[in-house]
């Protein structure tokens, strides 16, 4: 059963975005440059699907699927 987890912006210095999750209990955190690319700080819940954005930046980062 997927379950979604909210992430929501922590800080944000107009080059980098900081991402939280929402559920206490998760704890993943991840940096989003918006040059591109994506850095990892907590992984969390790594079976939960976590979304979030802001104007102009969205994210979904989940379990890919396997073929």
């Amino acid at each position: 059963m997927d379950s979604l987890h909210r992430l929501t912006i922590e800080a944000d210095n107009g080059e980098d975005v900081l991402f939280v999750c929402s559920i206490e209990s998760c704890g993943r955190r991840l940096v989003v440059k918006r040059s591109g690319g994506l850095v990892v700080l907590e992984r969390g819940d790594f079976f939960a699907r976590h979304a979030g954005g802001s104007n102009g930046l969205d994210i979904t980062v989940g379990l890919g699927s396997r073929a």
